[in-house]
Protein backbone atom coordinates (compact mmCIF):
# COMPACT_ATOMS: atom_id res chain seq x y z
CA UNK A 1 0.00 0.00 0.00
CA UNK A 2 1.41 3.34 -1.04
CA UNK A 3 1.28 6.01 1.62
CA UNK A 4 0.73 9.69 1.29
CA UNK A 5 2.42 12.66 0.23
CA UNK A 6 0.20 13.93 -2.51
CA UNK A 7 -3.44 13.23 -1.66
CA UNK A 8 -6.28 13.57 -4.15
CA UNK A 9 -9.94 12.72 -4.37
CA UNK A 10 -10.85 9.69 -6.45
CA UNK A 11 -14.15 7.86 -6.62
CA UNK A 12 -15.49 9.52 -3.48
CA UNK A 13 -12.59 8.34 -1.30
CA UNK A 14 -9.12 9.55 -0.60
CA UNK A 15 -6.69 8.28 -3.23
CA UNK A 16 -3.31 8.45 -1.50
CA UNK A 17 -0.20 8.40 -3.67
CA UNK A 18 3.34 8.55 -2.31
CA UNK A 19 5.71 11.17 -3.56
CA UNK A 20 9.34 10.49 -2.69
CA UNK A 21 8.36 7.85 -0.11
CA UNK A 22 11.62 6.53 1.32
CA UNK A 23 10.29 2.98 1.22
CA UNK A 24 9.16 3.03 -2.41
CA UNK A 25 11.49 1.18 -4.85
CA UNK A 26 13.36 3.49 -7.22
CA UNK A 27 12.55 3.29 -10.94
CA UNK A 28 15.01 1.26 -13.00
CA UNK A 29 18.04 3.27 -14.01
CA UNK A 30 17.34 6.10 -11.58
CA UNK A 31 20.22 7.57 -9.55
CA UNK A 32 20.52 6.61 -5.88
CA UNK A 33 18.34 8.67 -3.53
CA UNK A 34 19.50 9.85 -0.12
CA UNK A 35 17.02 8.57 2.44
CA UNK A 36 16.24 10.35 5.71
CA UNK A 37 15.47 7.00 7.40
CA UNK A 38 17.06 3.57 7.17
CA UNK A 39 15.30 1.24 4.73
CA UNK A 40 12.80 -1.04 6.40
CA UNK A 41 12.98 0.79 9.75
CA UNK A 42 9.40 1.70 10.70
CA UNK A 43 10.05 4.42 13.24
CA UNK A 44 7.23 6.13 15.13
CA UNK A 45 8.09 9.54 13.62
CA UNK A 46 7.48 8.62 9.95
CA UNK A 47 4.23 6.88 10.93
CA UNK A 48 3.09 10.08 12.61
CA UNK A 49 3.91 12.08 9.47
CA UNK A 50 1.76 9.75 7.38
CA UNK A 51 -1.12 10.02 9.83
CA UNK A 52 -0.82 13.82 9.68
CA UNK A 53 -0.99 13.75 5.87
CA UNK A 54 -4.12 11.60 5.99
CA UNK A 55 -5.72 13.99 8.48
CA UNK A 56 -4.94 17.02 6.30
CA UNK A 57 -6.23 15.19 3.23
CA UNK A 58 -9.54 14.42 4.92
CA UNK A 59 -10.15 17.91 6.30
CA UNK A 60 -9.07 19.73 3.13
CA UNK A 61 -11.17 17.43 0.94
CA UNK A 62 -14.24 18.08 3.10
CA UNK A 63 -13.60 21.82 2.70
CA UNK A 64 -13.31 21.48 -1.08
CA UNK A 65 -9.64 22.50 -1.05
CA UNK A 66 -6.68 21.06 -2.94
CA UNK A 67 -4.85 18.09 -1.39
CA UNK A 68 -1.80 18.44 0.87
CA UNK A 69 1.71 17.31 0.07
CA UNK A 70 4.12 15.13 2.05
CA UNK A 71 7.84 15.31 1.24
CA UNK A 72 10.22 12.71 2.61
CA UNK A 73 13.50 14.38 1.73
CA UNK A 74 14.80 17.46 3.56
CA UNK A 75 16.00 18.98 0.27
CA UNK A 76 12.71 18.49 -1.57
CA UNK A 77 10.95 21.78 -2.38
CA UNK A 78 7.26 22.42 -1.65
CA UNK A 79 4.89 22.55 -4.60
CA UNK A 80 3.41 25.91 -5.50
CA UNK A 81 0.01 24.23 -5.93
CA UNK A 82 -0.36 22.54 -2.53
CA UNK A 83 -2.15 24.50 0.22
CA UNK A 84 -0.15 22.62 2.88
CA UNK A 85 3.19 20.85 2.54
CA UNK A 86 4.67 18.67 5.27
CA UNK A 87 8.41 18.05 4.88
CA UNK A 88 10.02 15.34 6.98
CA UNK A 89 13.71 15.37 7.79
CA UNK A 90 16.41 17.52 9.40
CA UNK A 91 16.55 21.09 8.19
CA UNK A 92 17.56 24.59 9.22
CA UNK A 93 15.53 27.77 9.57
CA UNK A 94 17.27 29.51 6.66
CA UNK A 95 16.70 26.55 4.32
CA UNK A 96 13.03 26.36 5.31
CA UNK A 97 12.59 30.08 4.65
CA UNK A 98 14.32 29.78 1.25
CA UNK A 99 12.14 26.79 0.35
CA UNK A 100 9.01 28.72 1.32
CA UNK A 101 9.95 31.76 -0.78
CA UNK A 102 10.60 29.61 -3.84
CA UNK A 103 7.14 28.04 -3.47
CA UNK A 104 5.34 31.29 -2.66
CA UNK A 105 4.42 29.89 0.77
CA UNK A 106 5.51 30.59 4.32
CA UNK A 107 6.92 28.46 7.13
CA UNK A 108 3.97 27.83 9.42
CA UNK A 109 5.49 25.45 11.98
CA UNK A 110 8.80 23.75 12.74
CA UNK A 111 9.17 20.98 15.28
CA UNK A 112 9.31 17.26 15.83
CA UNK A 113 6.80 14.44 15.87
CA UNK A 114 6.76 10.86 16.96
CA UNK A 115 6.36 8.70 19.98
CA UNK A 116 7.20 5.19 21.02
CA UNK A 117 7.51 2.68 23.85
CA UNK A 118 10.99 3.74 24.97
CA UNK A 119 13.21 6.79 25.37
CA UNK A 120 14.99 5.71 22.19
CA UNK A 121 11.85 6.02 20.07
CA UNK A 122 12.40 8.35 17.15
CA UNK A 123 11.08 11.88 16.99
CA UNK A 124 11.62 13.13 13.48
CA UNK A 125 11.97 16.78 12.41
CA UNK A 126 8.91 18.17 10.61
CA UNK A 127 8.39 21.47 8.79
CA UNK A 128 4.92 22.64 7.75
CA UNK A 129 4.54 25.11 4.87
CA UNK A 130 1.20 26.69 4.00
CA UNK A 131 -0.59 29.73 2.51
CA UNK A 132 -2.14 30.91 5.77
CA UNK A 133 0.13 33.49 7.35
CA UNK A 134 -1.56 35.39 10.23
CA UNK A 135 1.03 38.18 9.99
CA UNK A 136 -0.09 38.86 6.41
CA UNK A 137 -3.70 39.45 7.46
CA UNK A 138 -4.74 43.05 8.04
CA UNK A 139 -5.64 44.40 11.50
CA UNK A 140 -8.63 42.88 13.25
CA UNK A 141 -11.58 45.31 12.89
CA UNK A 142 -12.67 46.88 16.13
CA UNK A 143 -16.21 45.65 15.56
CA UNK A 144 -15.23 42.02 14.96
CA UNK A 145 -17.50 40.32 17.50
CA UNK A 146 -16.77 36.99 19.20
CA UNK A 147 -19.29 35.58 21.68
CA UNK A 148 -18.24 32.86 24.11
CA UNK A 149 -21.24 31.01 25.49
CA UNK A 150 -20.08 29.59 28.82
CA UNK A 151 -22.03 26.96 30.75
CA UNK A 152 -21.34 26.59 34.47
CA UNK A 153 -22.19 24.51 37.50
CA UNK A 154 -20.26 25.05 40.74
CA UNK A 155 -17.12 26.65 39.29
CA UNK A 156 -16.66 29.40 41.88
CA UNK A 157 -12.92 28.78 42.13
CA UNK A 158 -12.25 29.58 38.45
CA UNK A 159 -15.14 31.68 37.08
CA UNK A 160 -13.54 35.05 37.94
CA UNK A 161 -10.32 34.16 36.12
CA UNK A 162 -12.30 32.79 33.17
CA UNK A 163 -14.28 35.99 32.71
CA UNK A 164 -11.19 38.18 33.07
CA UNK A 165 -9.29 36.13 30.50
CA UNK A 166 -12.03 36.20 27.86
CA UNK A 167 -12.88 39.87 28.37
CA UNK A 168 -9.18 40.75 28.27
CA UNK A 169 -9.10 39.36 24.72
CA UNK A 170 -12.12 41.45 23.71
CA UNK A 171 -14.52 38.48 23.65
CA UNK A 172 -18.10 38.94 24.80
CA UNK A 173 -19.42 36.39 27.27
CA UNK A 174 -22.91 34.99 27.81
CA UNK A 175 -22.90 32.76 30.89
CA UNK A 176 -25.58 30.09 31.33
CA UNK A 177 -25.57 28.78 34.88
CA UNK A 178 -27.24 25.44 35.59
CA UNK A 179 -28.27 26.57 39.08
CA UNK A 180 -24.95 26.33 40.88
CA UNK A 181 -25.12 25.73 44.63
CA UNK A 182 -21.89 27.63 45.34
CA UNK A 183 -20.95 31.27 44.59
CA UNK A 184 -20.46 30.86 40.82
CA UNK A 185 -23.52 32.87 39.80
CA UNK A 186 -22.96 35.56 42.44
CA UNK A 187 -19.35 36.10 41.31
CA UNK A 188 -20.42 36.33 37.66
CA UNK A 189 -23.27 38.71 38.53
CA UNK A 190 -20.91 41.03 40.40
CA UNK A 191 -18.51 41.07 37.44
CA UNK A 192 -21.34 41.72 34.95
CA UNK A 193 -22.57 44.67 37.00
CA UNK A 194 -19.59 46.77 35.84
CA UNK A 195 -18.83 45.06 32.52
CA UNK A 196 -21.34 45.42 29.69
CA UNK A 197 -19.60 42.65 27.74
CA UNK A 198 -20.98 40.01 30.12
CA UNK A 199 -24.57 38.79 30.15
CA UNK A 200 -25.90 35.87 32.15
CA UNK A 201 -28.92 33.73 32.88
CA UNK A 202 -29.93 30.70 34.86
CA UNK A 203 -31.20 27.64 33.03
CA UNK A 204 -33.77 26.24 33.16
CA UNK A 205 -35.67 29.40 33.92
CA UNK A 206 -38.23 27.65 36.12
CA UNK A 207 -35.70 26.58 38.73
CA UNK A 208 -33.11 23.94 39.62
CA UNK A 209 -33.57 20.73 37.60
CA UNK A 210 -33.74 17.29 39.16
CA UNK A 211 -30.98 16.06 36.83
CA UNK A 212 -28.27 17.56 34.66
CA UNK A 213 -29.81 17.39 31.17
CA UNK A 214 -27.00 18.24 28.77
CA UNK A 215 -28.99 18.09 25.55
CA UNK A 216 -31.56 20.61 26.76
CA UNK A 217 -28.77 22.91 27.96
CA UNK A 218 -27.06 22.67 24.56
CA UNK A 219 -30.31 23.43 22.77
CA UNK A 220 -30.39 26.67 24.76
CA UNK A 221 -26.80 27.35 23.65
CA UNK A 222 -27.88 26.75 20.03
CA UNK A 223 -30.65 29.32 20.39
CA UNK A 224 -28.41 31.95 22.02
CA UNK A 225 -25.76 31.43 19.35
CA UNK A 226 -28.22 31.85 16.48
CA UNK A 227 -29.72 35.03 17.93
CA UNK A 228 -26.39 36.54 19.03
CA UNK A 229 -25.54 38.55 15.91
CA UNK A 230 -21.88 37.72 16.56
CA UNK A 231 -19.31 37.15 13.84
CA UNK A 232 -18.15 33.97 15.60
CA UNK A 233 -19.47 31.89 18.48
CA UNK A 234 -17.44 29.72 20.85
CA UNK A 235 -19.15 26.94 22.82
CA UNK A 236 -17.06 27.16 25.98
CA UNK A 237 -17.02 25.25 29.28
CA UNK A 238 -15.94 27.04 32.44
CA UNK A 239 -12.97 24.72 33.07
CA UNK A 240 -11.36 25.32 29.67
CA UNK A 241 -8.79 27.61 28.14
CA UNK A 242 -8.93 28.02 24.37
CA UNK A 243 -5.71 28.82 22.53
CA UNK A 244 -4.88 29.43 18.89
CA UNK A 245 -2.44 27.15 17.02
CA UNK A 246 -0.05 30.08 16.43
CA UNK A 247 2.23 31.17 19.25
CA UNK A 248 1.52 34.74 20.34
CA UNK A 249 -1.76 35.06 18.39
CA UNK A 250 -4.76 35.62 20.72
CA UNK A 251 -8.01 33.75 20.22
CA UNK A 252 -10.01 36.65 18.80
CA UNK A 253 -7.27 37.56 16.33
CA UNK A 254 -6.86 33.90 15.32
CA UNK A 255 -10.56 33.48 14.53
CA UNK A 256 -10.47 36.62 12.38
CA UNK A 257 -7.51 35.17 10.46
CA UNK A 258 -9.31 31.86 9.99
CA UNK A 259 -12.26 33.72 8.48
CA UNK A 260 -9.97 35.66 6.14
CA UNK A 261 -8.44 32.36 5.01
CA UNK A 262 -11.89 31.20 3.89
CA UNK A 263 -12.92 28.85 6.72
CA UNK A 264 -15.98 29.05 8.97
CA UNK A 265 -15.44 26.41 11.66
CA UNK A 266 -12.66 25.40 14.05
CA UNK A 267 -11.91 21.99 15.55
CA UNK A 268 -9.85 21.48 18.71
CA UNK A 269 -7.35 19.07 20.20
CA UNK A 270 -8.27 18.09 23.78
CA UNK A 271 -5.50 18.37 26.36
CA UNK A 272 -6.61 17.23 29.80
CA UNK A 273 -4.43 18.88 32.45
CA UNK A 274 -3.99 16.76 35.56
CA UNK A 275 -3.04 17.52 39.17
CA UNK A 276 0.15 15.79 40.30
CA UNK A 277 0.12 17.40 43.75
CA UNK A 278 -2.17 19.46 45.99
CA UNK A 279 -0.90 22.89 44.99
CA UNK A 280 -4.34 24.09 43.84
CA UNK A 281 -6.09 25.83 46.70
CA UNK A 282 -8.98 27.35 44.79
CA UNK A 283 -7.26 30.53 43.65
CA UNK A 284 -4.85 31.60 40.95
CA UNK A 285 -4.47 31.02 37.24
CA UNK A 286 -5.10 27.52 35.90
CA UNK A 287 -2.24 27.68 33.40
CA UNK A 288 0.24 28.45 36.18
CA UNK A 289 -0.89 25.64 38.47
CA UNK A 290 -1.19 22.68 36.11
CA UNK A 291 1.77 22.09 33.77
CA UNK A 292 1.09 18.37 33.14
CA UNK A 293 -1.40 17.01 30.61
CA UNK A 294 -2.49 14.04 28.54
CA UNK A 295 -4.31 14.09 25.23
CA UNK A 296 -8.00 13.18 25.26
CA UNK A 297 -8.46 9.44 24.77
CA UNK A 298 -12.23 9.19 24.27
CA UNK A 299 -13.55 9.02 20.72
CA UNK A 300 -15.55 12.23 21.32
CA UNK A 301 -12.27 14.09 21.98
CA UNK A 302 -11.42 13.85 18.28
CA UNK A 303 -14.49 15.77 17.14
CA UNK A 304 -14.49 19.11 18.94
CA UNK A 305 -15.98 21.61 16.49
CA UNK A 306 -16.82 24.18 19.15
CA UNK A 307 -16.22 27.47 17.34
CA UNK A 308 -18.04 28.53 14.20
CA UNK A 309 -19.39 31.43 12.19
CA UNK A 310 -23.19 31.69 12.68
CA UNK A 311 -25.23 30.76 9.62
CA UNK A 312 -28.63 31.86 8.26
CA UNK A 313 -30.10 28.69 9.76
CA UNK A 314 -29.37 27.57 13.34
CA UNK A 315 -26.21 25.48 13.76
CA UNK A 316 -27.18 22.21 15.42
CA UNK A 317 -24.88 20.32 17.78
CA UNK A 318 -27.00 19.37 20.83
CA UNK A 319 -27.73 15.86 19.54
CA UNK A 320 -23.98 15.16 19.31
CA UNK A 321 -23.36 16.24 22.90
CA UNK A 322 -21.93 19.57 21.70
CA UNK A 323 -19.05 18.00 19.77
CA UNK A 324 -20.11 18.36 16.13
CA UNK A 325 -21.30 21.75 14.86
CA UNK A 326 -22.95 20.64 11.62
CA UNK A 327 -24.21 23.01 8.94
CA UNK A 328 -24.25 23.20 5.12
CA UNK A 329 -21.10 24.68 3.62
CA UNK A 330 -18.98 23.98 6.67
CA UNK A 331 -15.25 24.45 6.05
CA UNK A 332 -13.13 23.36 9.02
CA UNK A 333 -9.74 25.01 9.39
CA UNK A 334 -7.05 22.29 9.04
CA UNK A 335 -5.11 23.15 12.20
CA UNK A 336 -6.80 22.35 15.48
CA UNK A 337 -6.97 25.02 18.15
CA UNK A 338 -6.00 23.97 21.67
CA UNK A 339 -8.72 23.07 24.16
CA UNK A 340 -6.90 23.03 27.49
CA UNK A 341 -9.20 21.25 29.92
CA UNK A 342 -8.91 21.34 33.74
CA UNK A 343 -11.73 19.07 34.94
CA UNK A 344 -10.17 17.88 38.22
CA UNK A 345 -7.92 20.27 40.13
CA UNK A 346 -7.14 18.52 43.44
CA UNK A 347 -8.16 15.49 45.48
CA UNK A 348 -10.78 17.46 47.41
CA UNK A 349 -12.12 19.07 44.25
CA UNK A 350 -12.25 15.74 42.42
CA UNK A 351 -14.14 13.99 45.21
CA UNK A 352 -16.67 16.79 45.51
CA UNK A 353 -17.19 17.26 41.78
CA UNK A 354 -17.25 13.64 40.62
CA UNK A 355 -18.75 11.76 43.56
CA UNK A 356 -21.18 14.41 44.82
CA UNK A 357 -22.00 16.89 42.06
CA UNK A 358 -21.82 14.79 38.88
CA UNK A 359 -22.46 11.05 39.14
CA UNK A 360 -25.76 11.47 40.95
CA UNK A 361 -27.01 14.34 38.73
CA UNK A 362 -26.62 12.83 35.27
CA UNK A 363 -29.88 12.35 33.40
CA UNK A 364 -30.92 8.65 33.30
CA UNK A 365 -32.27 9.13 29.76
CA UNK A 366 -28.96 10.52 28.56
CA UNK A 367 -27.07 7.77 30.35
CA UNK A 368 -29.10 5.25 28.36
CA UNK A 369 -27.82 6.92 25.18
CA UNK A 370 -24.23 6.28 26.27
CA UNK A 371 -23.55 9.82 27.50
CA UNK A 372 -21.83 10.82 30.77
CA UNK A 373 -19.67 7.71 31.10
CA UNK A 374 -16.33 9.48 31.55
CA UNK A 375 -16.51 9.39 35.37
CA UNK A 376 -17.86 5.85 35.75
CA UNK A 377 -14.50 4.42 36.79
CA UNK A 378 -14.30 6.63 39.89
CA UNK A 379 -15.33 5.47 43.38
CA UNK A 380 -14.80 6.38 47.03
CA UNK A 381 -11.37 4.74 46.91
CA UNK A 382 -10.17 6.46 43.72
CA UNK A 383 -7.07 8.61 43.65
CA UNK A 384 -7.48 12.00 42.05
CA UNK A 385 -3.77 12.66 41.48
CA UNK A 386 -1.73 11.55 38.48
CA UNK A 387 1.92 10.57 38.12
CA UNK A 388 3.91 13.14 36.17
CA UNK A 389 5.82 10.29 34.54
CA UNK A 390 2.71 9.33 32.56
CA UNK A 391 1.98 12.88 31.34
CA UNK A 392 3.37 15.49 28.96
CA UNK A 393 4.72 18.77 30.28
CA UNK A 394 3.40 22.04 28.83
CA UNK A 395 5.23 25.33 29.18
CA UNK A 396 5.01 27.14 25.82
CA UNK A 397 3.84 26.23 22.33
CA UNK A 398 7.38 26.54 21.02
CA UNK A 399 8.64 24.03 23.58
CA UNK A 400 5.71 21.68 22.94
CA UNK A 401 6.36 21.75 19.19
CA UNK A 402 9.86 20.39 19.74
CA UNK A 403 8.20 17.16 20.86
CA UNK A 404 4.58 16.96 19.74
CA UNK A 405 4.00 19.30 16.81
CA UNK A 406 1.90 16.98 14.67
CA UNK A 407 -0.07 15.59 17.58
CA UNK A 408 -1.17 18.99 18.87
CA UNK A 409 -1.96 20.37 15.39
CA UNK A 410 -4.11 17.46 14.28
CA UNK A 411 -4.63 14.83 17.02
CA UNK A 412 -3.31 12.43 14.38
CA UNK A 413 -1.20 9.50 15.54
CA UNK A 414 -2.90 9.32 18.94
CA UNK A 415 -3.90 5.73 19.75
CA UNK A 416 -7.62 6.42 20.32
CA UNK A 417 -8.09 8.40 17.10
CA UNK A 418 -11.20 6.87 15.45
CA UNK A 419 -10.55 8.12 11.90
CA UNK A 420 -9.15 5.44 9.55
CA UNK A 421 -5.43 5.79 8.96
CA UNK A 422 -4.99 8.61 11.46
CA UNK A 423 -4.12 6.50 14.50
CA UNK A 424 -0.68 5.05 15.12
CA UNK A 425 -0.80 2.24 17.62
CA UNK A 426 2.38 1.18 19.44
CA UNK A 427 4.25 -1.50 17.44
CA UNK A 428 4.07 -5.09 18.66
CA UNK A 429 7.06 -6.38 20.65
CA UNK A 430 9.89 -7.92 18.64
CA UNK A 431 10.70 -11.61 19.01
CA UNK A 432 14.15 -12.86 19.97
CA UNK A 433 16.52 -10.19 18.67
CA UNK A 434 13.81 -7.57 18.91
CA UNK A 435 16.00 -5.39 21.15
CA UNK A 436 17.88 -4.16 18.10
CA UNK A 437 14.71 -2.58 16.70
CA UNK A 438 14.66 -0.20 19.68
CA UNK A 439 18.04 1.39 18.86
CA UNK A 440 17.80 4.28 16.33
CA UNK A 441 19.71 3.40 13.18
CA UNK A 442 20.65 -0.06 14.48
CA UNK A 443 18.86 -1.91 11.68
CA UNK A 444 20.85 0.09 9.13
CA UNK A 445 24.16 -0.65 10.89
CA UNK A 446 23.56 -4.37 11.41
CA UNK A 447 22.66 -4.74 7.75
CA UNK A 448 26.15 -3.58 6.84
CA UNK A 449 28.05 -6.07 9.01
CA UNK A 450 29.27 -8.86 6.66
CA UNK A 451 27.10 -11.92 7.07
CA UNK A 452 24.85 -10.25 9.61
CA UNK A 453 21.97 -9.57 7.23
CA UNK A 454 21.97 -13.23 6.16
CA UNK A 455 22.00 -14.42 9.77
CA UNK A 456 19.27 -12.10 11.02
CA UNK A 457 17.12 -12.96 8.02
CA UNK A 458 16.90 -16.51 9.31
CA UNK A 459 15.71 -15.54 12.78
CA UNK A 460 11.85 -15.51 12.87
CA UNK A 461 10.46 -12.00 13.02
CA UNK A 462 13.79 -10.30 12.35
CA UNK A 463 14.17 -10.31 8.58
CA UNK A 464 15.56 -6.95 7.44
CA UNK A 465 13.03 -4.99 5.44
CA UNK A 466 10.06 -6.52 7.24
CA UNK A 467 7.52 -3.95 8.37
CA UNK A 468 5.65 -5.00 11.55
CA UNK A 469 2.83 -2.50 10.94
CA UNK A 470 -0.06 -3.89 8.86
CA UNK A 471 -0.74 -2.10 5.61
CA UNK A 472 2.67 -0.45 5.39
CA UNK A 473 4.87 -1.28 2.44
CA UNK A 474 8.14 -2.93 3.56
CA UNK A 475 11.43 -1.33 2.64
CA UNK A 476 14.03 -2.79 0.36
CA UNK A 477 16.56 -5.09 2.02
Amino acid sequence: MELPATVSRAGGSLDVRARADPRAPAPAGSPPVSRPFPAGDVAPGPCVARAFARYLGRVLADAGADPPELLWHPFALPSAAAPVTVRVGPSTAWWDELSARRAGAHVAFRGRAGRGPSVLAKRVPVTVFDRWDPSAVGPTPQGFDILAIVTTFNEADIVEDLLARLRGDGIRVHLIDNWSTDDTFAIATARAAHDGGITLERFPEVGPPAYFELEKLLMRVEDVAHRSGADWVVNHDADEIRQSPWAGVPLRRALYCVEQFGFNCVDHVVMNFRPVDERWQGAGRLQDSFPWFEFGDHHAAFRQQKAWKPQPEPVRFASSGGHDAAFPGRRIFPYRFLLRHYPIRSTAHGRRKVLTERLGRFSPEEREKGWHVHYDHYSDTSAFLWSAESLHRFSTLEELDRRLLVERLSAAALPANPFPGESVDPPPPRRLLGWRGRVPGNRWLLGRVPGNRWLLGRVPGNRPGTDPSPGVRPGRG
